[in-house]
């Protein structure tokens, strides 16, 4: 090979360096400006040293290298056809002059690889083989090269009859005519032992898959150079010699693979690490797997006749001699040299083979090697390691052959589920996102899905013969697959949802459902598991989270196009099994009296959609009641939480009514006179209307009633309602605006104790008032309490609320009173008062008249002498009243603190659920979102800090802080005006002087720096970025010449450097 000095080509080297960049992106544009700089200097000189200096470096240890290289020269050798012809290629390639050297020694550039390398960027450039100019006997001197490369380097000899091979199935049928085809065959008899080896099958077979197959040489019997029976290997007359061929063929290949080489295969090949190349199938197999590529529609001919000899051998022959040689038993499991070359020849084989043939390539050999590929990678072996990695690549070949032909998912999804029940789970979930990427085929769909659901109840095949752990196995996956499918087809539009209220169908009738009737299409042999069960109530439960939202696709009610929530959907499969009694029983019944209260409210709302102008409250509603008697079904939420919800649900509901009828008072009276209108909002809605303006039945702002819900149901002490409401924020955050969050900011900046209570609950404060210095020393004696309540509220409370501490109090009371009156009779002389105390209007008495008159017969001195003690027990009594009147008090006051902090914290919930909803994920991990969005964001910093330097908790504080620094201050949005943003920079500056909490200063410098960002991203800081920065840098410098010259104010050193550090880093830049 001709090689000129690098000094002569003037080309910087950066631009080659940048070739073997791991961005493809990046070599692309490097490739396309030394390729543009060759053009535009159109110099001879200069193309023949950019060649040589591709050829040079086309054959380096590095993948990214020679991925690059080769396609610059593939593009150079396009651009000079008409200057540089295949002759002309082939004489720079000079092989007369390469020395044939095994890759030992320090000299690990091997020549051989390199022309093997040039020579397939020849064969495999789309545009140069489509050249019109290029003819066969071009393609003819490219193949002497192989042959000659074949012939004196040994130790690469099946990696150029696997290019060899490569080339003569992909090739154009002008390029490898008949003449080329019988012409390789005949150089095939002159190479010495190559047409009975693996090489020379592997040629044949690549011959007779093309299409343009010369028949004539099946006929050529007598033909000195025809060696193969009908040439063709794998026919059955032929099969003995083949068997044999394969017996004696050594386990692997010592060069590396064409893939590697080539760089397809990602995993990295380097002269200097045998071991990642060793071990791998030969090329033969891939031709084999070519010749099986179309399913056999003939009929089987007779045994004996000619045509029954010509025959190709059915696969399973072959994949049973596979099995034997190159997948190990029982008793040779540790043999990893047979393994890792198995997985190999299978991946091969699922690449190409035709759908038809996959059911006899899991055999029990191959399905024990794909089990145990998650123990191998605790192994410390390195044999153990690469043969784990072998396993992966049949994990990959079955992810490339279902995203070139998705209509063989179902049938590879059954195969593996049923046969490999623990195979690799990252594939089996993304087989979901390649059906959900040809959802718009709703036979795919309804074909996938019916084959898991079969296969579900009724496990078949090896999973069945095995134990009842692998059938548990199979069916904890196919419940993640029919998650996973329902997850990736969300957003799909179906003409009909069949499949995904089957499916829907079958994960309640597996979480909620026991099939009395073996006849009923629902029926699982042999029986679910308890484990089964709980899984399929989670994953109910969690399909509920994304199938709820503005973009998934909705459901529609039958027989009409009026659109309904999933969840409603859900509760209506619940009732339509529950209602089969004599087929389906409930594991754990439910009562029925809240259930068919809820149900009510249910079908009242349907009454009042009208299309798609359905007022949003009337959504809300549905969805959230239907969560809940979900939840109430599956166990995860009780009937006091079902109970508080149908509540609000007929409130709300009649509100709707009200403005419904509201709406309808403004129509012309002539056209509402024979209107119906029934309202029964106590035991549920319905409603009957002919007419109505579909304007009017949009109402207006829904997010503070959706806010108000929220707040209503996630400040109880309740997982199930925390959860629900936090979805609810996510799945509906289009509809909050300024105003709904208001809502928030008043619980944030309420008071922590009883007032501050009573005004966000409504409770009446009907105690009596205590002195200040009470609440004081109490406050500070019950911060550490408080805290404990906040970090600990999802738990149920051991605390009293607001009506139970009022029931204690009363109680007292009455006590109380009871003592009193039992003291002062005894004082009086008379019976127990207590006991005489009547009704009004109660005539009856169970004392005698003597009884009664006792106290009329004392004299005037006896009442006297009695005064001072009558005037003692009084004084007692109110005095003990007072300290009784306090300590109630206090324990209210407690209480509420509790309360006031614990609503606090969910609010923090619930605002974090907000912003998380418009987190459109970036590389960095931050958010992308709309200036209006941003603007909802930018009020909410106020408020946080006010909670910060208000809040008597730690816990609220510290969490608070984090809500700020880690998810409001990493949004990125763009605004157009900004006048209002500097004053809010200005003012949170100031802010930092009013306190010495660190907390709250580490907070104002986290949003300090995020408005600092966000201005000198937005408006005109594109056109004049020194502008900007200049006027954020005197902000921050008038306020460092106050807080120097006041040494009264708090240290406030880490606001300056964090913005020192951040003008550095965009001074760099």
């Amino acid at each position: 090979m001709q090689v000129i000095s690098s000094k002569e080509d003037k080309y910087p080297v950066e631009l080659y360096k940048r070739l073997g960049e791991p961005d493809a992106a990046v070599r692309e544009l490097a490739s396309q400006e030394i390729l543009q700089g060759l053009i535009n200097e159109n110099n001879l000189l200069k193309w023949n040293q950019a060649i040589a200096r591709l050829l040079s470096g086309i054959g380096s240890p590095q993948r990214t290298i020679r991925l690059g290289y080769s396609n610059l020269l593939g593009n150079v050798l396009y651009t000079l056809r008409e200057e540089v012809s295949t002759k002309q290629f082939c004489k720079m390639l000079a092989v007369d002059k390469i020395a044939m050297k095994e890759p030992h020694g320090a000299d690990r550039q091997v020549p051989a690889l390199q022309v093997l390398l040039a020579v397939h960027t020849y064969l495999s450039h789309r545009k140069l083989v489509s050249n019109p100019k290029l003819a066969s006997t071009d393609i003819n001197n490219m193949f002497d090269i192989l042959f000659k490369v074949a012939e004196e380097a040994t130790f690469v000899r099946e990696l150029a009859f696997a290019i060899l091979c490569n080339a003569l199935v992909t090739l154009p049928d002008r390029l490898v005519d008949s003449g080329l085809q019988f012409y390789i065959i005949r150089r095939l008899a002159d190479e010495k032992k190559t047409y009975l080896s693996l090489e020379g099958v592997a040629v044949y077979l690549s011959i007779r898959s093309r299409e343009n197959f010369d028949t004539s040489l099946d006929q050529k019997k007598k033909n000195k150079y025809i060696y193969w029976n009908y040439a063709n290997p794998l026919a059955r007359m032929n099969f003995d010699i083949l068997n044999r061929i394969i017996n004696e063929a050594p386990l692997n290949v010592r060069s590396p693979s064409l893939e590697q080489l080539s760089g397809s295969d990602e995993t990295d090949w380097s002269y200097s690490h045998f071991h990642s190349w060793r071990k791998r199938r030969h090329c033969v197999w891939d031709a084999i797997a070519n010749m099986y590529a179309s399913p056999n529609t003939h009929n089987p001919p007779a045994a004996g006749t000619e045509e029954y000899k010509a025959e190709t051998v059915p696969f399973q022959m072959i994949w049973a001699k596979v099995d034997s040689k190159y997948f190990v038993t029982e008793h040779d499991y540790d043999n990893s040299e047979k393994s890792i070359t198995g997985c190999n020849i299978l991946a091969a084989f699922i690449k190409t083979i035709d759908v038809d043939y996959f059911s006899q390539l899991f055999t029990t050999n191959v399905s024990r090697e794909l089990v145990m590929r998650d123990e191998m990678y605790t192994y410390a072996s390195n044999n153990d390691r690469l043969r784990s990695f072998a396993v992966k690549r049949v994990a990959t070949a079955v992810k490339v052959r279902c995203e070139q032909h998705p209509l063989d998912v179902p049938v590879i999804w059954k195969l593996l589920l049923g046969q490999v029940p623990t195979f690799d789970k990252n594939t089996l979930s993304a087989l979901s996102s390649i059906v959900a990427e040809y959802s718009v085929d709703e036979a795919l769909i309804d074909s996938t899905y019916n084959m898991l659901e079969d296969l579900f109840l009724r496990p078949t095949g090896q999973v069945f013969e095995n134990s009842a752990r692998s059938i548990g196995d199979l069916r904890r996956e196919i419940i993640g697959v029919v998650f996973q499918l329902l997850k990736s087809t969300r957003q799909s539009t179906f003409t009909s949802s069949t499949w995904r209220r089957s499916a829907i169908r079958l994960l309640v009738w597996t979480a909620c459902f026991r099939t009395i009737d073996p006849t009923s299409d629902l029926y699982a042999a042999p029986e679910l598991t308890q484990s089964q069960v709980v899984l399929a109530k989670q994953r109910l439960e969690g399909a509920m989270s994304f199938l709820i939202g503005e973009n998934t696709q909705k459901p529609v009610a039958v027989g009409s196009s009026r659109p309904l929530s999933w969840p409603y959907l859900t509760v209506q499969v619940l009732q339509d099994l529950e209602d089969d009694k004599d087929r389906y029983t409930l594991v754990n019944p439910v009562e029925q009296t809240l259930i068919k209260k809820a149900k009510k409210i249910l079908n009242g709302l349907q009454s009042l959609k009208f299309g798609e102008s359905t007022n949003p409250k009337v959504n809300l509603i549905e969805i959230f009641v239907s969560l809940i008697v979900l939840f109430v079904y599956t166990g995860s939420a009780v009937n006091e939480e079902l109970e508080d919800v149908i509540k609000f649900a007929t409130t709300m509901t009649n509100d709707i009514l009200k403005e419904r009828r509201q709406s309808l008072k403004k129509q012309d009276n002539s056209a509402r006179k024979n209107k119906k209108r029934k309202v029964n909002a106590s035991d549920g809605v319905t409603l009957s209307l002919d007419y109505a303006d579909v304007e009017d039945l949009i109402e207006g702002n829904v997010g503070p009633v959706l806010v108000e819900m929220i707040l209503a149901f996630s400040t109880k002490k309740s997982t199930v309602l925390k959860e629900t409401c936090e979805n609810l924020m996510k799945w509906f955050a289009n509809l909050i605006d300024e105003e709904a969050l208001q809502l928030f900011y008043n619980v944030l900046q309420a008071k922590e104790n009883l007032s501050g209570q009573n005004e966000l609950f409504d409770v009446e404060d009907d105690a009596v008032d205590i002195e200040d210095e009470d609440d004081d020393t109490e406050d500070s004696s019950e911060d550490d309490d408080a805290s404990h309540s906040a970090d600990n509220d999802d738990d149920d409370s051991d605390g009293m609320s607001i009506d139970d501490a009022e029931e204690v109090d009363t109680a007292q009371t009455d006590e109380q009173n009871k003592n009193f009156e039992q003291a002062l009779s005894k004082v009086l002389g008379v019976g127990d008062i207590s006991k005489k105390r009547t009704l009004p209007g109660d005539d009856s008495s169970e004392y005698s008249d003597s009884e009664l008159s006792s106290e009329e017969d004392m004299t005037d001195e006896q009442m006297l002498a009695l005064d001072h003690h009558i005037a003692a027990l009084f004084k007692d009594r109110v005095s003990g009243s007072n300290k009784q009147t306090i300590a109630s008090r206090k324990k209210l006051e407690k209480q509420a603190k509790e309360n006031v902090i614990f609503a606090k914290t969910r609010t923090l919930d619930m605002l974090s659920a907000f912003v998380r909803s418009f987190a459109g994920k970036t590389a960095t991990g931050s958010a992308n979102v709309s200036e209006e969005v941003g603007r909802l964001m930018i009020s909410m910093i106020m408020p946080l800090l006010k909670l910060i330097k208000t809040t008597t908790n730690e816990g609220v504080r510290s969490r608070t802080y984090l809500f700020i620094r880690t998810e409001v201050a990493r949004t990125q949005f763009q605004v157009s005006a900004t006048d209002d943003i500097y004053e809010l920079l200005t003012t949170v500056l100031i802010e930092t002087t009013h306190t010495n909490s660190n907390t709250y200063t580490n907070a104002c410098a986290a949003v300090a720096m995020f408005l600092c960002k966000l201005l000198y991203k937005s408006g005109t800081a594109k056109e004049h970025p020194l502008e900007i920065m200049g006027k954020l840098m005197t902000i921050y410098t008038d306020f460092m010449k106050k807080w120097a010259m006041d040494k009264k104010l708090p240290n406030n050193s880490n606001l300056f450097i964090e913005f020192i550090r951040w003008v550095d880093e965009e001074r760099r830049k």
